[in-house]
């Protein structure tokens, strides 16, 4: 977790500081462009404090490599040129690798939620296209994660935990191809993390085929009954990302009748 903090802070001074480059130079990257939309693809791991896993019936622990693929839609505009403010809403999930205990049941863990972002995206003209950081502050909205069971004699237990909100944010730095004056290619390297807990949700246990349903809810009272102890989440992941995008140019100043394009009316 410390490691997925330093990244976002490294992130997080690398767009201060192309922000402040850009604001100087004020040398626009695309032609009189003020707003962008783009839709991004990403596939990474998810990084967090989870125990290993017995694999090859027991015999072996192995990482749970939690990993996944998520989408996302981001438009922003520029309030100077190479300086944008942005939002995006993403979609992200992972599934960790299956393990198996040395009586042959196998589990998988799974989770998947929506975050929504806003913040700033720098970017610095750099060969026939443009480097760009950016840094936002978001939420994540509420989301659950599995742990499928499947005994080796048939049988059958999902368990399903609700989190809540958190609050949290992502960096991400990469490069921006163009494909022409208003299209282009994204390729970069994404960082986010939230926290959040599971205070108040529930722990539902089903098992098939017995049809057996257990529900739990998590609590910060020892002394509430039917209940399990509350605990802390933090969401972290790392992902590659690749984007189209479309950036919509300012439009072109009305002239009046009469008037020559390049001239300007004497008040």
């Amino acid at each position: 977790m410390r490691g997925a903090h330093t990244m976002l802070r490294a992130m997080m001074n690398a767009t201060i500081l192309l922000g402040l480059t850009a604001t100087a130079s004020a040398l626009p990257a695309a032609p009189a462009a003020k707003g962008f939309v783009e839709l991004g693809l990403g596939f990474g791991y998810a990084m967090s404090n989870a125990p290993f896993v017995e694999v090859d019936q027991g015999t072996t622990l192995a990482s749970p490599r939690s990993r996944g693929a998520a989408v996302d839609l981001a438009g922003g505009y520029a309030i100077v040129p190479n300086l944008a403010v942005f939002a995006d809403l993403q979609y992200a999930g992972a599934t960790s690798r299956a393990g198996q205990n040395q009586d042959g049941d196998t589990e998988e863990t799974s989770v998947g939620y929506t975050s929504l972002g806003l913040g700033l995206r720098a970017t610095v003209p750099l060969g026939p296209g443009e480097f760009y950081a950016q840094m936002a502050l978001g939420v994540v909205l509420p989301f659950e994660t599995e742990r499928d069971q499947r005994m080796a004699g048939g049988d059958s237990r999902l368990t399903t935990i609700g989190y809540n909100s958190g609050l949290g944010g992502r960096g991400e730095i990469g490069y921006h191809y163009p494909l022409n004056e208003r299209m282009y290619l994204a390729g970069g390297l994404r960082l986010q993390a939230f926290a959040t807990d599971n205070v108040g949700r529930e722990r539902v246990r089903r098992d098939e085929p017995g049809g057996m349903v257990e529900r739990e809810t998590y609590t910060t009272d020892p002394d509430a009954n039917n209940s399990r102890e509350a605990e802390a989440l933090s969401l972290q992941d790392m992902r590659l990302r690749i984007g189209f995008g479309l950036r919509f140019q300012a439009p072109a100043p009305r002239r009046t009748r009469g008037e020559r394009p390049g001239t300007t009316t004497a008040v």
